[in-house]
């Protein structure tokens, strides 16, 4: 079965982390007998299921600790705040990023509740230890997720920079054989008009509905608003909103000077800040279109990408729909398979995108 190796998860001493956990605080002290904090873990190996995609943790994952072994049953994520004291000064600063929670739960029913801090964090990874976190707050209302991701580097546990939504919010009119129709309407089986292959079939129907909680839990998953004529040509032909690392196609000479390619796709993120493109300020309701190969399809007036599995888009589908994808596609279990679905077009990178829109 896959194996997934993670470091820096924090035990507490008690009770863990709930969907009502907003504004409790855990604090580290020299004292055993009064410290919430107790120890921190490293080279964890966590056992997934057989199916669960690399790099991925989900709920129902076993490990072995101090020779007892747990199954993780719970999870959460959270904005976390965490009070620190530099060691070379000994002054006190407060870092904030996205957190992880989780509960492991041993054959008897004994529990091992965990916070990991996520790669977000700017501070030293090296500061990570007890010792030096004097104090975590949950500053957001924790919401449950049942999939975790490893981060690509094998440092921390982290459910923010490994998930990459690629999806339209809700009431996005995709050209279809019926033409143009409400995003949320398409079904599998539904003939979706691509650029390179005309009508194609789709295969797969994900979805990924924000609420107030998960929203304000993660700012970074906020859609993009890419206004009316934003992207030039008076393209697209309406108000478009997309998940945020969604890419778009941008056409030109000047791509094709760049990158050697007159068609690229750039992801909505990297497109905030020019004029008409924004971030979002509501949950969105996020939908997913998936064919046998990654196609270009128009949305709005619009050309940008169908779904394209990876690490980081299956981390974020949650564990029902993936299992429901792996039945469809098991060959995407394993990263060569995943590698196997390439993508319809160059991927610009953040520098390149930024290289781009400035020439």
């Amino acid at each position: 079965m896959p194996e997934v190796i993670t470091n820096d998860l924090i035990v507490l001493s008690g009770a863990g982390v709930d969907a009502a956990s907003f504004g409790d605080t855990y604090t580290h002290d020299v004292d055993p007998a009064v410290t919430e904090l107790t120890e921190i873990l490293d080279d964890v190996t966590f056992t997934t299921p057989d199916g669960t995609a690399p790099d991925l943790i989900v709920l129902g994952s076993t490990l072995t600790i101090d020779g007892i072994e747990y199954e993780m049953v719970e999870a959460y994520s959270f904005w976390g705040e965490f009070t620190k004291v530099d060691p070379a000064t000994g002054d006190t600063f407060t870092d904030g990023g996205q957190t992880t929670a989780f509960t492991l739960r041993d054959t008897s029913g004994n529990e091992l509740n965990i916070i990991s801090p996520s790669d977000s964090f700017t501070a030293d990874p090296a500061q990570w230890t007890p010792g030096l976190i004097t104090e975590i707050r949950i500053a957001s209302d924790p919401f449950p997720t049942d999939v975790i991701g490893e981060d690509d580097d094998g440092n921390k546990l982290a459910t923010d920079d490994d998930i990459e939504f690629a999806c339209f919010v809700a009431g996005s009119l995709v050209d279809t054989d019926q033409g143009p129709k409400p995003v949320e309407q398409i079904a599998v089986g539904d003939l979706v008009l691509t650029r390179d292959n005309g009508y194609q079939t789709v295969k797969w129907v994900g979805n990924h509905a924000q609420t107030p909680a998960s929203f304000a839990a993660r700012p970074d998953l906020a859609a993009v608003l890419v206004g009316k004529g934003a992207l030039g040509g008076d393209l697209p032909e309406r108000d478009m909103r997309v998940s945020p690392w969604h890419r778009l196609l941008i056409c030109g000479q000047r791509a094709e000077l760049m990158f050697g390619e007159y068609e690229v796709l750039v992801p909505a993120v990297h497109l905030v800040g020019q004029p008409g493109i924004i971030r979002e300020t509501a949950p969105q309701t996020y939908i997913h279109l998936m064919f046998d190969d990654h196609q270009i399809i128009r949305a709005d007036g619009a050309w940008s990408e169908s779904f394209q599995p990876g690490a980081k888009t299956l981390a974020g589908i949650g564990a029902a729909q993936l299992d429901e994808l792996l039945t469809l596609f098991p060959e995407l279990a394993d990263q060569s398979g995943q590698e196997n679905y390439v993508s319809a077009r160059l991927s610009l990178k953040e520098h390149e995108a930024r290289a781009l829109l400035a020439a």
